[in-house]
């Protein structure tokens, strides 16, 4: 039995009148669960942040990244030695990095995209720099490769890229507090127009903090006991917009949705035992 729905937030599947989801949930004379895709929404900031950083183009390139590959064989490949990383991470972040390169990766671009941050971060990773790729703007995650690839290796080819200061720039139950951890960092960001950037581009795209799809947030280890109590105290009982009007600021502006284990057709009767119980039942 159909129960939910991936998509990507266009307008044509996510519209509130005449939307394909909206459609699908008529017809079928019943409520789906409303998955919007994770992968998609990123595509979505980074598209907002690179617009920022290198201006829009009407062609299906970005200029900046074209001239970079077409520059390629007159470059040095090997990045600058360094005493300190190019970008300062936490061991978190180093310890999630190293966990990642250990796991076999269904595309060759997230695992070229883990060992470019690794070099970043200034971990030991003993590869060399591959040639760009082909780039095209339905292809997200090259952005952020060639991204990478460009800030490891500018300061050993300045000459060639000639370049003013002004052009340098897993579980799905953990969605949610990865997106307000990212809101969160955003709203410290160092360069406010691409931190307000990327809230914009947040608020547009908020699927996984409506109170239906927050609800998933009872089955992460990310949260600790109390706040999934609280959760569950102030659970509704509608399921709630799916594009939230206002950002939450942190876990505390979480709403669940009992629609969600209703529409999941998932037993709900664990939120009637304590929390430090559930793993028992």
């Amino acid at each position: 039995m159909v129960i939910g729905m991936c998509f990507d937030t266009t307008a044509s599947n996510a519209g509130k009148l005449n939307g394909a989801c909206t459609l699908l949930e008529k017809a079928m004379g019943r409520n789906l669960v409303w998955m919007a895709c994770r992968h998609h929404k990123y595509e979505v900031l980074l598209a907002d942040v690179y617009s920022v950083c290198l201006g829009t183009s009407t062609g299906p390139e970005i200029l900046f990244f074209k001239r970079f590959r077409e520059k390629w064989t007159e470059m040095n490949h090997t990045p600058e030695a360094r005493s300190t990383p190019l970008i300062i991470v936490s061991d978190a972040i180093k310890a999630f990095i190293k966990c990642q390169l250990e796991v076999r990766h269904s595309r060759d671009d997230y695992l070229e995209f883990l060992l470019l941050a690794a070099q970043i971060a200034e971990l030991q990773v003993d590869v060399a720099i591959r040639k760009p790729d082909a780039l095209h703007r339905a292809r997200w995650m090259a952005k952020a490769i060639y991204a990478l690839k460009i800030e490891l290796l500018f300061t050993v080819n300045k000459t060639i890229f000639n370049l003013n200061s002004s052009r340098i720039t897993r579980l799905t139950a953990y969605a949610p507090v990865n997106d307000i951890l990212l809101i969160q960092r955003l709203h410290d960001y160092d360069d406010a127009i691409l931190g307000s950037t990327g809230l914009k581009m947040m608020l547009r795209h908020f699927w996984y903090m409506s109170p239906e799809l927050a609800t998933l947030v009872l089955f992460s280890s990310l949260l600790y006991d109390k706040e999934k109590t609280d959760l569950v105290r102030t659970i509704q009982a509608d399921r709630g917009p799916h594009l939230m009007k206002t950002l939450p600021q942190s876990f505390d502006n979480l709403r669940a949705s009992k629609t969600f284990f209703e529409t999941s057709n998932i037993d709900a009767s664990f939120l009637d035992v304590l929390v430090e119980n559930w793993s028992k039942i």
